[in-house]
């Protein structure tokens, strides 16, 4: 695995509020999403996208377990980007964007966001949601009333420096529970006049309410959390088992042509050098099995 990362990290927490009559989840993420932004050297607009989706996919990730990850996906017609990012049960996460630069308002998005849970045989859940004019946080809070069919508000935050810099990258998102005949639960209405206020109050000031164990002044009930960190599962063993898997004419024109191949990881923007001597090694391998 890259080394790309190590030492900057982020938090996802997840847990009860209300007396168990609804559940939260909330992310923090800037350290992760400077990291994306220098390595994609992306412009401020383009950064604090960056950052929402990163911070909606470690959300949407808060409640996935074993060998699960989850996948997100932002095609956007205008302005024009393309974003991708994974998480895993570890909060575990990877994230691409291009291109650099982004034109337009990043608030009114067009486009579709999808939405993807699998393990490792097999697709669990695949969701897609058009982004029809909106902003990242009101496409996913659609996405999320569509698929799980519960009142929930999200709300997601980014701050940046003058020079675009990443300074807060965050989210929370509560979910009434629904009715049960052994448990406390709450209406519709009621979860809204006690949740509303989150829709005015600064995300940086939820996480702090948050840290002193209160959501809108309800008492929360923790059950995990989570170190947030980058986790790219390139490496050169990856990187030569997919040259390999080319084929020996490739190889060979690689070889002959360029005396070495370079394959640049599209999550981390790392530059992988595979030498002359390494792609000779490989065109034995298939030498060897054709006279099997």
């Amino acid at each position: 695995m890259t080394d790309i990362g190590v030492g900057l990290h982020g938090s996802v927490h997840r847990g009860f509020v209300g007396g168990r009559t609804a559940r939260f989840l909330a992310a923090e993420a800037a350290k992760l999403a400077n990291l994306a932004r220098e390595q994609h050297e992306l412009s401020p607009k383009a950064s604090r996208l960056c950052a929402e989706a990163m911070v909606a996919t470690l959300l949407m990730s808060a409640w996935v377990k074993g060998r699960e990850r989850v996948t997100v996906q932002i095609q956007s017609e205008t302005p024009r980007f393309a974003f991708v990012a994974d998480a895993d049960s570890d909060a575990g996460i990877r994230a691409r964007f291009s291109p650099r630069r982004v034109q337009g308002n990043a608030d009114r998005l067009h486009g579709y966001l999808h939405a993807i849970r699998a393990d490792v045989k097999r697709e669990i859940y695949r969701g897609i949601t058009a982004l029809e004019g909106r902003s990242l946080q009101d496409a996913l809070t659609a996405h999320l009333q569509d698929s799980e069919q519960v009142d929930g508000i999200l709300r997601i935050g980014v701050k940046q420096s003058e020079d675009g810099r990443i300074t807060f990258a965050g989210g929370i998102l509560v979910e009434r529970l629904p009715a049960h005949t052994e448990l406390p639960w709450v209406t519709s209405a009621e979860f809204a006049h006690v949740y509303g206020s989150l829709g005015d109050t600064p995300v940086d000031d939820l996480l702090v309410a948050l840290a002193f164990g209160k959501i809108a002044g309800q008492d929360i009930e923790l059950l995990e959390n989570r170190q947030a960190s980058w986790r790219c599962d390139c490496c050169m063993e990856r990187i030569e088992s997919m040259l390999f898997s080319v084929g020996p004419t490739e190889l060979r024109a690689m070889k002959e042509e360029d005396g070495k191949a370079e394959v640049t990881c599209h999550f981390c923007n790392v530059a992988y050098q595979v030498s002359g001597e390494r792609l000779g090694v490989l065109l034995a391998r298939h030498e060897a099995a054709a006279t099997e």
